[in-house]
């Protein structure tokens, strides 16, 4: 609550940007002159105050910075801006504050200016390089292995076909007059056949019994499909950078110990996972933080100062 009868309104604010930031001539040394009281900072928040103190007669204000938000300890009390508040240090709060449950019961809050959602914040991944088996990567492994196994088995469907059609024999003369029956389609012949499809080439032989025929159009469709796939995603892959974020919920941040990670202590997302996220998520993100920062951090500008490294 506001005390009317005092001339100016004490606001407590915490850092984050861009609601409130500190003015980047402030923060050198020299220019502290200049950089007294409310002329230290800026941002949204800041900007809110300044029209309100235009629109309202008699409406001035003095801001100071708090250490967090605020959460509700384990005896009842409070502290952060909430504190500030409970305690009459503070008149107004004006920041990127959680309007929750808990907060809602010992103090008023005016309508949001913003409304937003839990999210994970990490560097930027860095841009995949390309290898030399680059070339594979538009189809997954279980696709390419597949493929092998499909080409040897078509290529001993083909030689078997062969082999038990009498239409793929055929009756030649031999240079002493004689004659002899020959088969085209050999071991190695039937392997060049089928890879030859595949890298839709053609050969100087081909199937003539119906059976060979079948096997061999069914193997041209498959090619087909595989080709016309492999062409699609090979392109979509070379035009557009692919970027792969490593972590999507707390499961696969506790599932993983290479990236460190951490909460803005006495805030509203740490009280929600305690008390709304997974219990086996949350044991597992505490166990495997062990090695990490600290769980809890104490500001935003922390969080995001080390995300960026």
């Amino acid at each position: 609550m506001v005390n009317r009868n005092k001339n100016v309104v004490r606001v407590v604010t915490v850092w984050v940007a861009p609601f409130v930031m500190t003015k980047r001539e402030c923060m050198e040394p020299n220019n502290r002159t200049e950089c007294e009281g409310n002329n230290k900072y800026e941002g949204y928040c800041i900007d809110l105050l300044k029209l309100l103190a235009d629109r309202i007669d008699g409406f001035n204000f003095e801001v100071y910075l708090g250490e967090k938000t605020g959460s509700k300890l384990p005896d009842g009390s409070w502290d952060g801006m909430m504190g500030d508040l409970l305690s009459g240090k503070a008149d107004v709060a004006v920041a990127s504050l959680t309007i929750n449950q808990e907060r809602e019961r010992v103090v008023d809050f005016s309508k949001p200016f913003m409304t937003t959602g839990i999210s994970i914040m990490i560097k930027k991944p860095d841009k995949q390089e390309f290898s030399v088996f680059s070339f594979m990567q538009p189809l997954s492994t279980e696709i390419w292995m597949y493929i092998i196994f499909a080409y040897i088995g078509v290529s001993v469907v083909i030689f078997l076909v062969s082999r038990f059609s009498p239409y793929e024999w055929r009756v030649e003369e031999t240079a002493r007059g004689g004659f002899t029956i020959s088969n085209d389609f050999s071991v190695y012949n039937c392997l060049w056949f089928t890879l030859a499809a595949f890298m839709q080439q053609g050969t100087d032989i081909l199937p003539r019994s119906i059976s060979g025929r079948i096997a061999s159009s069914a193997w041209w469709f498959f090619t087909m499909i595989i080709v016309s796939s492999y062409t699609a995603n090979l392109a979509a892959f070379l035009t557009l950078e692919k970027m792969q974020a490593p972590i999507e919920s707390v499961e696969d941040l506790a599932k993983q110990t290479k990236i460190k990670y951490g909460i803005q202590g006495g805030g509203s997302t740490a009280s929600f996972f305690k008390v709304h996220s997974s219990p086996v998520a949350w044991m597992l993100v505490s166990l495997s933080n062990k090695c990490n920062l600290s769980i809890f951090m104490i500001s935003k500008r922390t969080l995001i100062r080390h995300s960026r490294r």
